[in-house]
């Protein structure tokens, strides 16, 4: 599922080193721009990846991440990392508190009809067209889920948090975290797979 999201979902974000974040954090809180910089591309794709299901558009997910980066980067002075809990968890929850607000000033996240999810295509499909085909699938798909369940989704394999930093920014315990990853993953890779299929 972690491919699906990186594939489907906006590039390869790559491990990021905490040490590495620490010491930007440092930096940008004095006001080293270069390290500001960093921090974004370390972390945009993963929170983009996070962020877009719970929102109806690519649009709004964009808008939500960006308010997410100008929150954080302005507010670096609030942030005190946590044992065990990165700094993505703490975008996550900026980014979700901003796609909540968005989706509440633009409904609830579109659903998609069937004919958008069988509109999938051949796994070797190499084109911008088809690409999008694909993308819109997996965030139909997504989008047939309960809210909780996108979002624990969504900040396991978007993220690409563990399930006890999801755990910690959603209120549930690792374990239940774990459960509905599980069974979510099996529901969205068997209609992925009934789609491609067709």
């Amino acid at each position: 599922m972690f491919f699906v999201f990186a594939t489907l979902m906006g590039g390869e974000a790559g491990p990021v080193d905490e040490a590495e974040v620490v010491e930007l954090i440092a930096a940008a809180r004095v006001g080293n721009a270069r390290a500001a910089r960093r921090l974004y591309a370390l972390h945009v794709t993963k929170l983009y990846r996070a962020l877009r299901p719970q929102c109806a558009s690519d649009a709004d997910a964009e808008d939500a991440v960006q308010a997410a980066f100008v929150d954080a980067l302005s507010h670096l002075s609030r942030y005190s990392p946590h044992e065990g809990a990165r700094f993505m968890s703490w975008l996550v929850t900026l980014g979700l508190n901003r796609a909540r607000k968005g989706r509440r000033s633009s409904q609830r996240v579109e659903s998609v009809d069937d004919e958008a999810l069988r509109a999938v295509v051949d796994h070797d499909a190499v084109n911008a067209e088809d690409a999008a085909l694909k993308r819109r699938a997996v965030l139909a798909a997504l989008a047939t889920l309960p809210e909780r369940d996108r979002q624990v989704v969504s900040l396991f394999y978007g993220a690409e948090l563990s399930a006890d930093e999801v755990a910690e920014v959603l209120g549930l315990s690792a374990s239940n975290v774990r459960k509905i990853c599980e069974r979510q993953r099996k529901a969205l890779l068997e209609v992925l797979k009934e789609q491609t299929d067709e």
